[in-house]
């Protein structure tokens, strides 16, 4: 009985967090279409603060940073909602009109071949959808070994139980490289409206270039407060950790 009404109460908590969700996405987009961009993106953070995140959040909070000429905090909330919904048709084409107001404009720098390769199958999936996959290949080999010592079908027993543990050994260490890839080297967006790029991490090293709200960066090292970045045309240097925001 007390178990049962432990779950109960558990239950109703979920139920009213989720009301009070409602509530306040009902406020914020009240206050969007009356135009209160700020009051929308304070019930909107509210919303975010409480542990919720969605692409739907995302994208409004986007919307409204829009709205409000906060130019960086835009494409920051366009590219965390595209990361949730990365097929999703309005978030591509506000982030990109949202990128089309920046004021840096950098070359691609082209790719070295067997990185491009290596990220772009790193990339197929998602470490959890990495990790799901091997959980299933692993049960295929599972199911191999049930047959290759207890039935007749022994042969396609040991051929299952062969590719399912490649397999699945091959995408465990795919979902590990990649999470740990995105943890090593998260994209960041540059939130200050200028912002000077050092040689060094320090207030005292050289000048190299000036970087400006809403620029998209890759982490490539983190040192006490300062963060190494590297930019799409192969330049890099140091800023501040301050002035950027991790996409995750």
């Amino acid at each position: 009985m007390r178990m049962r009404l432990i779950l109960l109460s558990l239950i109703c908590l979920s139920n009213l967090a989720t009301a009070q969700v409602q509530d306040l996405f009902k406020a914020a987009n009240k206050a969007y279409q009356a135009e209160d961009y700020a009051l929308a993106i304070r019930l909107y953070d509210s919303i975010h603060k409480e542990d919720y995140e969605s692409a739907e959040l995302y994208y409004n909070l986007g919307n409204s940073h829009y709205q409000n000429g906060a130019l960086a905090y835009a494409i920051l909330n366009y590219e965390r909602a595209l990361k949730l919904k990365p097929d999703d048709e309005e978030i591509q084409h506000n982030l990109k009109l949202a990128q089309s107001k920046r004021v840096d404009r950098l070359d691609e720098m082209p790719p070295n071949l067997f990185k491009a390769f290596r990220l772009s199958i790193l990339q197929l999936f998602s470490p959890d959808n990495w990790a799901r996959l091997g959980i299933a290949w692993l049960g295929l080999a599972l199911i191999g070994l049930g047959l290759y010592l207890f039935s007749t079908w022994g042969r396609i027993g040991f051929i299952s139980l062969l590719a399912g543990s490649l397999l699945g050994g091959f995408s465990l260490v795919m979902a590990y490289s990649h999470a740990h890839y995105q943890a090593e080297h998260p994209e960041l967006i540059v939130m200050s409206d200028s912002a000077y790029v050092k040689s060094g991490p320090s207030t005292e090293a050289e000048d190299l270039f000036i970087l400006h709200a809403g620029t998209k960066a890759l982490q490539v090292e983190a040192f006490e407060s300062w963060t190494k970045i590297r930019l799409s045309d192969g330049k890099i240097g140091w800023l501040p950790s301050k002035q950027i925001e991790a996409i995750p």
